[in-house]
């Protein structure tokens, strides 16, 4: 009987002390140590995860998953000539507060069965009830079939929230596959057989749509005969906006628990770090409750030039001249501004601790950057844009940020400087402002973006709103923002500010001068 031994993109199977090569690579380690058991020739491989729902009356209920991967576990043939694995699960809930152990369970899990050429993955999914507090979770498990018995222990952390809320939501559960429910199993939720999926922060790139299950408490509180508004869209983390083409409405009878699964469209949804935000209002459009759930996306190809460049080509490249890493980071980090979002990705959750990197693959980032962007003169590219970020320094630097770290700063590399800038320092009621327009911004075309500076301290100024690129901050209140230096914001709805003496703004704006 064969064994295979395959590495999960969610786990750690041996130690990594040197990161290069790939900068996919990069982002799945980072994962794996996000999600997965760090153990050191571990045997069977899994990841774990958890949510939390509530059962009116009785309190919080938390639903933990355990995925493993099934060429990782030993497979012996049944008598009907299956191959069957077994693995022992205890798991065990003590209190952070007084150490006492308020939950326990101990399992022997049976694979699927399985055969040579069919060897599946296979999840354990297990529901306690355990009041909210803050819990110390032991995980243990061993391949009953291993020889040595090599047990697996992780400890995790756990945080039950206390719902002092009349109308809340559960965790968001994003789903592998879901059908109508026939017998009622550890799978079943709501008329439901569904499968979850364990490693929930990182999105297939294939995918074309996420599904997510989840529950709305306490909506019977509006009416028996009542409705209320379910909107689910995709945020930027970044940038803070949202991604319209994810934006998804859905009105939903109340009940004292109502259950959602919703499908929600990502085709066109880029590279990058978002929240999965899911709403509840009522029929007059008040926020009744919110939650959200951290995913990022890279697509396939996005960084597949990185695999292409190798350290030794980076080495012997016009690279090399840059021999002190904190030069070479500084460098990396003007990049910000015109990277993708995939680039940025792996900038934020790679370059955070650079003691950690090699001199060598920060050469070889940035000449890779470079080489996708300007085959034929990556230096010469380098330095025009380094002639750039040399102008935004001076003009934009401030004592606390560097002139790329600035939002002139950043709009200026990014899209070039601007054909009219209008500067308004002492307009009366209002902030120091500025009105930057271009004929041609990247695709889109008469864009203009409002800088302001509320500090009055004439250093910073902050991008108020962008009236058309997606991405950028988008202010429907902005001149009530603007105007608010003497002008009191009292009124949430109200988006206009009030006509005063020598006041300008309508007019600049539409015509900039």
């Amino acid at each position: 009987m064969a064994r295979h031994k395959v590495f999960c993109n969610f786990t750690i199977r041996h130690k990594i002390y040197k990161m290069k090569n790939c900068l996919s690579t990069l982002i799945t380690i980072f994962l794996s140590l996000t999600l997965g058991f760090q153990q050191v020739d571990a045997s069977p491989l899994a990841v774990f995860n958890y949510k939390v729902f509530y059962v009116p009356g009785k309190g919080p209920m938390i639903e933990t998953y355990l995925d493993f991967q099934g060429e990782s576990v030993i497979l012996q043939p049944d008598e009907s000539g299956a191959l069957i694995g077994q693995i022992e699960i205890i798991l065990i809930f003590k209190s952070m507060i007084t150490s006492e152990i308020v939950a326990y369970d101990k399992k022997v899990l049976a694979t699927p069965p399985m055969s040579e050429t069919d060897v599946v993955d296979f999840i354990d999914i297990q529901r306690f009830a355990i009041p909210a507090g803050m819990y110390e979770m032991e995980i243990q498990f061993v391949d009953l079939l291993e020889e040595k018995g090599n047990r697996i222990t992780s400890i995790q952390e756990i945080t039950i929230p206390a719902m002092t809320a009349d109308m809340f939501f559960s965790d968001i559960q994003l789903i592998s596959a879901f059908k109508k429910s026939g017998e009622q199993d550890i799978f079943t939720k709501s008329g439901y057989d569904i499968i979850p999926m364990v490693s929930d922060n990182f999105l297939n790139p294939n995918m074309s749509e996420v599904i997510i299950y989840g529950e709305f408490y306490g909506a019977d509180k509006l009416g028996a005969d009542d409705m209320f508004l379910l909107t689910s869209y995709m945020k930027d983390v970044d940038s803070g906006a949202e991604v319209e083409s994810t934006r998804k409405y859905e009105r939903r009878p109340t009940a004292e628990v109502s259950p959602f699964l919703t499908r929600i469209d990502i085709t066109d949804l880029r590279d990058g770090r978002y929240e999965l935000v899911v709403e509840a209002r009522s029929k007059d459009q008040k926020l009744l409750a919110s939650q959200a759930h951290f995913v990022a996306r890279t697509h396939p190809g996005s960084m597949d030039q990185y695999t292409e460049i190798t350290p030794e080509e980076a080495a012997s490249s016009w690279v090399n001249r840059f021999r002190v890493k904190t030069e070479m980071l500084e460098h990396i980090r003007s990049l910000r501004p015109i990277a993708s979002d995939a680039e940025l990705f792996a900038m934020d959750n790679t370059f955070t601790n650079a003691s950690t990197l090699e001199l060598s693959y920060l050469q070889q980032f940035f000449y890779a950057f470079w080489e996708t962007r300007e085959e034929n003169d990556s230096e010469g590219a380098w330095l025009a844009y380094k002639e750039q970020v040399d102008i935004v320094q001076k003009e934009f630097g401030t004592r606390n940020k560097r002139g790329y770290e600035t939002d002139r700063g950043r709009v200026y590399l990014k899209y070039g400087p601007p054909a009219d800038i209008t500067d308004r320092a002492n307009e009366p009621s209002s902030y120091p402002y500025q009105i930057w327009r271009y004929y041609k911004a990247d695709r889109w075309n008469n864009v203009k973006f409002i800088f302001y500076d509320p500090t009055l301290l004439a250093s910073d100024y902050e991008l108020l709103h962008c009236d058309y690129i997606p991405g950028e901050i988008r202010n429907p209140q902005w001149k009530l923002l603007l105007e608010q230096r003497n002008t009191p914001m009292n009124n949430v709805d109200r988006q206009e500010g009030r006509d005063h003496f020598g006041g300008r703004i309508d007019q600049l704006f539409e015509n900039p001068r």
